[in-house]
């Protein structure tokens, strides 16, 4: 099959089994959030892929496929403290998540016995299996499936499409605007799992005073998150490329948090024309959503608007440069 109908072909199954399991939250994600996120994480594979040298087909396909058995990870598994189990590799382990609906990766999954297995080790077999049915060379298929594997402990010795993989995956679940929105939405998330009785609704607060929920939110959270992204993810890093992108990427959240603090000031004008209006936008659609559609959305419908602030426009417009996979 020629690369770009198979992966075109790969693309619409990705797709369609990312739908098998009903909406909901599990850990830090949502139904909608791992086709997104598998669509970045390709686009800057790419881009790392090209800086350093790497195989850019290896690289589309193993990005591509990467999370394919990612929703069967489900919640984490504790202890009898409450601690989340970590395995022999150092990775937590997930209480297996069956899908609501079937289809040819999921009938794989269950032939081959892959219950249990972490995604990136079951995402590997399936993806071998799926790429030799297409008739895949099987260097191709051994590259994809090792790169796959290695994405969520890579060692140091790893071809470079592992490490480009590895790169884009870690940058674009933590460091840079589209990791922001996805903060945004676990931020609400996690205030509703915590509500108690007697505290305001966060749909409530969000609409009546929601300068009472962006202050912390803008001026502590946020600035104390990236730092911890930086400290944390950075120096695992293992591209050159990936470095400078993850430093980039840092310096536009250190100046967005600087940018929305200052718009807090004016926030009768910013809440409909400025950065922050953009925020309450993602705020305020939260029902499974689609990073990549609301970020559409906002540029369609609004970003050319009149009155739209530049630093609106220069906000939404990096957001989208950022989900293509651009520095």
């Amino acid at each position: 099959m020629e690369s770009r109908a198979l992966i075109s072909e790969l693309d619409r199954l990705v797709a369609e089994t990312c739908s098998l399991w009903d909406a909901g939250w599990v850990t830090f994600n949502w139904r909608n959030y791992t086709y997104d996120h598998v669509q970045r994480v390709r686009s800057l594979t790419l881009t790392l892929c090209a800086r350093e040298g790497g195989d850019p087909l290896v690289c589309d396909l193993a990005s591509l496929l990467h999370d394919i058995t990612k929703p069967y990870d489900g919640e984490y598994l504790v202890d009898a403290e409450g601690k989340r189990v970590v395995g022999d590799d150092g990775l937590w382990r997930n209480d297996p998540r069956p899908p609501a609906r079937c289809n040819e990766v999921t009938e794989l999954y269950d032939a081959l016995g892959l219950a249990g297995e972490l995604h990136n080790v079951s995402g590997a077999i399936v993806a071998r299996h799926l790429l030799r049915r297409r008739g895949v060379d099987d260097a191709i298929c051994e590259r994809v499936a090792r790169t796959i594997r290695d994405h969520l402990k890579t060692p140091q010795d790893a071809p470079v499409e592992s490490r480009c993989l590895s790169d884009a995956d870690t940058i674009d679940a933590n460091i840079g605007l589209p990791a922001f929105v996805r903060n945004i939405y676990i931020h609400l998330h996690y205030r509703d799992q915590r509500l108690a009785p007697g505290d305001v609704p966060t749909e409530t607060l969000l609409r009546e005073a929601p300068l009472d929920y962006l202050r912390p939110y803008v001026c502590e959270n946020l600035p104390r998150w990236s730092e911890g992204k930086r400290r944390d993810f950075v120096p695992r890093l293992m591209t050159a490329a990936g470095i400078r992108i993850a430093e980039e990427r840092l310096s536009v959240l250190t100046a967005t948090w600087a940018r929305l603090a200052d718009e807090l000031e004016a926030f009768d004008v910013t809440s409909r024309r400025g950065a922050t209006a953009a925020v309450l936008h993602f705020m305020r659609h939260r029902d499974d959503p689609s990073i990549a559609a609301e970020t559409r959305s906002l540029l369609d419908a609004w970003v050319s608007g009149d009155g739209v602030l530049p630093e609106a426009r220069c906000f939404v417009e990096r957001l989208q440069r950022e989900i293509a996979g651009l520095s």
